[in-house]
This record gives structure tokens, C-alpha cells and sequence, in this order.
């Protein structure tokens, strides 16, 4: 496999290529050349690079995380297949930027400035079910991961994982094809094979995927007013999806709202934590 390095140095030598042809092709009737001469030249004129005649297709980068948008765009922008039209880490920015765009793949995470990735998944597919989306999420938990494809996603990468990963997930769906790495899918299996996720599964199975959003963040302490800005929504808005997830989970005051968000979230990290064990100690073997 190639280098970024190695493409790099291939991608200059085929523009030098092109620049000499088309060089070329400019003095074709120039006089004082012979005709076996202009023949050779009409005919280079004739054979552009394949970096001309390749229209690299345009990437959108959505992640709240600077460095992880950076390091997307570095790697993006080594490959001659694919090249960065766009970057942020705001939802709504992010939306505009689409219909703005038209990119044919977007990089995106789930946890984002004014809004969410599984939401922005889905506005996605509304605005252009063509465009391919690709998820790189510090969440691997198998809920988020299934979430996540539900809504429209077509691959799904993991933060700890190795940056050919992306390269790979990029090709594969552009093809036509879904994605997951090694880290995901054994994850996915773990799950199957233990039953790790059911349980967590089963209690928010009802919800939304922004009423989960909600339910999460009120797990980690958030309270309405926290909430409503940071998801850049009134106040009332916060309430009724309160309430309607106390309906949903049969719970009857705030206070047991709180308290059962805050055992769900703990009990999921505490499920991650085994997965993440039984993933390390599966490959020692």
C-alpha cells in the first residue's frame, strides 16, 4: 500500500506530466516545427493526467473535535480520490454547507455543537440520498452504532482506530457498500454473543433517537436550562421531551428521571468498559 508520502510524490510528478503536455500542446503551430514533430505534440496534447481527467469527489467534515478535523482533512486531502470541500462543527452550519456544497461524502461524528449526528444523519438523507455518510464517533457503544446505521449512515469508525481505516471506509463507500471496522464489528459481535446490550436496549428501546439524546445528557447531570442550551432549544421544548420520556419509561416525577438516566448512563459505561476487555483479551489469542 501506498504511503501518504509516496501519493503525494506520485500526485506532483502527474501534474509536472500534464504541465509539459499542455506546454507542449501551446506551441503545435508554432513555425519553424516539421510535421513529424506536430504530430508527436497533437498527440501528447491529446493524453491528459489522470488527475485532469478525475473528478475527485467532494468531502464534508462535521466533528466538534478540532484536532480529529484537522486530522480527517490531512488525511482526505493525501488521497487523489477525495479532496475536503468543507469543514465545521455546528449542525446547522453543517446543513447549509450541504445544500451549499452537494459533497458526495460526508465525515461526521454524533456529538456536535447545536444538534446531534443521528439527527443530521437523517437530514442528510432527506436533502440527498445519494451522498454517502460516514461516522467517526468516540461512541462504541453497539446502541449508538445501531442507531447511527438506522438513520442512514453507511459506515462506522471508531476514534482508536488506525487512520487507513478512514481511507478504507471512504473507498468502500464509495462503491456502494457499508462499513464497519474491525473494532465496530467486534464489538457488534461481542454483544450478539453475550447478550451485553439487551438489556440497556430494551429500556430505551421506545425512545426517540433525540428523545435518547436528551435522556443521556440528563444522565450526565444536565438539567432543563443546561440542556435547552446546549441543544439550542427553548426551555418548553426540554420539558415535553421530559415528559413524554417519563411516559415512555413509566416514570412519574423529574427526581426519577434523573435517577434513572443517571443509572442507564453508568450502567452503559460500565457495559463499554467489558466489551473494551473482552475485545483486548479476544486478541491476545
Amino acid at each position: 500500500m501506498q504511503t501518504a508520502h509516496a501519493r503525494r510524490q506520485k500526485s506532483k510528478s502527474l501534474r509536472g506530466l500534464a504541465a509539459r503536455d499542455w506546454h507542449l500542446s501551446d506551441c503545435r503551430d508554432l513555425p519553424g516545427k516539421d510535421s513529424t514533430q506536430q504530430e508527436l505534440v497533437a498527440t501528447k496534447s491529446l493524453i491528459a493526467s489522470p488527475i485532469q481527467l478525475k473528478t475527485r469527489a467532494r468531502v464534508l467534515i462535521v466533528h466538534h473535535t478540532p484536532l480529529v478535523r484537522s486530522g480527517l482533512a490531512a488525511l482526505i486531502e493525501a488521497n487523489d480520490r477525495f479532496v475536503v470541500c468543507a469543514q465545521t462543527d455546528d449542525a446547522p452550519t453543517a446543513r447549509e454547507m450541504f445544500v451549499q456544497h452537494q459533497p458526495e461524502v460526508v465525515a461526521l461524528g454524533l456529538t456536535l455543537h447545536r444538534g446531534n449526528g443521528i439527527e443530521l444523519i437523517k437530514d442528510f438523507r432527506r436533502l440527498n440520498r445519494t451522498a454517502r455518510l460516514l461516522v467517526l464517533s468516540a461512541r462504541e457503544d453497539p446502541l449508538s452504532i445501531q442507531r447511527a446505521f438506522r438513520a442512514g449512515a453507511h459506515a462506522y469508525l471508531a476514534l482508536e482506530d488506525d487512520s487507513s481505516e478512514v481511507v478504507k471506509a471512504l473507498s468502500r463507500i464509495s462503491e456502494g457498500n457499508l462499513y464497519a471496522s474491525p473494532s465496530v464489528m467486534r464489538r457488534l459481535l461481542e454483544s450478539l454473543a453475550t447478550n451485553q446490550i439487551e438489556p440497556a436496549r430494551s429500556e430505551v428501546k421506545a425512545l426517540s433517537d433525540r428523545e435518547l439524546q436528551v435522556f443521556s445528557l440528563i444522565g450526565r447531570g444536565f438539567g432543563a436550562s443546561r440542556l435547552a442550551n446546549e441543544l439550542h432549544l427553548s426551555v418548553k421544548t426540554i420539558e415535553t421531551y421530559q415528559a413524554h420520556i417519563k411516559e415512555k419509561l413509566g416514570l412519574r416525577s423529574a427526581a426519577e428521571l434523573s435517577e434513572k438516566a443517571a443509572h442507564w448512563t453508568l450502567h452503559s459505561m460500565r457495559r463499554n468498559l467489558q466489551l473494551k476487555k473482552l475485545v483486548k483479551t479476544a486478541g491476545q489469542f
